[in-house]
């Protein structure tokens, strides 16, 4: 039997059927259904096809792979978590000042390749800036694992008393008993939303999101302006990347 969850990282070059599965007359599970239950980590997210992420957009919402057969649709288990890493630009070095070497052109090629229906399904897009150098050199300061492990431990505790099995899996009919929220904190989603900041998709995660982030601070029930602030911050792109994204 399986004792841990799974961890999987595909390179850049697999294709369609390495990463959600195929074959011919044998059928075999891709990346996504060996990753169920665990991470998929996809390491220089840009360098992927277009065609191979988009595949990955229909699963990530069902939790499930459908593959079609003439003897009818054959369905594999997909729940995984998702988590990806990506360069500014081909040669790494877009948000260094007088070190990129990429033509607009190339740059925007490479961005293109993250769709907005995909980048869409991502609760947290983060920007990384580089470390400072003292950081870098210095250890014995660092939180544990364990430390970080106990607080994700409490909050899926919290999420089983709610009756679910952890916030980023509530069905949109729980969304208002998991994820209320205050006036204040539905003016601000509603911005959002004018301002097309947001779709439906991301108003749905960012409730979650902002549900987990109190839950982890043992804040309000209710989320108001405060944490819908921080999960959208958690959320955005830089403009460069929406842009070319979209």
């Amino acid at each position: 039997l399986v004792q841990a969850p799974p961890f999987r990282a595909p390179h850049h070059s697999a294709s369609t059927a390495a990463l959600i599965g195929g074959g011919g007359v044998s059928l075999r599970p891709g990346e996504i259904s060996l990753a169920h239950g665990g991470v998929l980590f996809l390491d220089e997210l840009g360098e992927f096809s277009a065609g191979v992420l988009d595949s990955l957009r229909q699963p990530m919402e069902e939790g499930r792979i459908r593959i079609s057969r003439l003897s009818g649709p054959r369905i594999m288990p997909a729940r995984f978590q998702l988590v990806a890493a990506t360069n500014p630009c081909p040669c790494g070095y877009g948000r260094i000042q007088g070190e990129c070497s990429c033509a607009p052109g190339a740059i925007s090629r490479y961005l293109r390749r993250l769709s907005g229906p995909l980048l869409d399904r991502f609760d947290l897009r983060i920007q990384v800036e580089p470390p400072d150098p003292q950081l870098l050199l210095s250890s014995g300061n660092e939180e544990t694992t364990e430390a970080v492990a106990k607080r994700v431990a409490a909050v899926r505790s919290l999420a089983r008393d709610r009756g679910i099995v952890s916030n980023a899996l509530t069905p949109p009919e729980l969304i208002d008993t998991v994820a209320p929220i205050t006036a204040t904190g539905r003016s601000r989603l509603l911005e959002s939303l004018e301002r097309g900041e947001l779709t439906g998709r991301g108003v749905h995660r960012i409730r979650l999101v902002a549900r987990t982030m109190s839950d982890l601070q043992k804040g309000p029930v209710k989320l108001g302006a405060e944490y819908i602030d921080r999960a959208l911050t958690m959320r955005n792109l830089p403009k460069d990347v929406a842009e070319r994204a979209s």
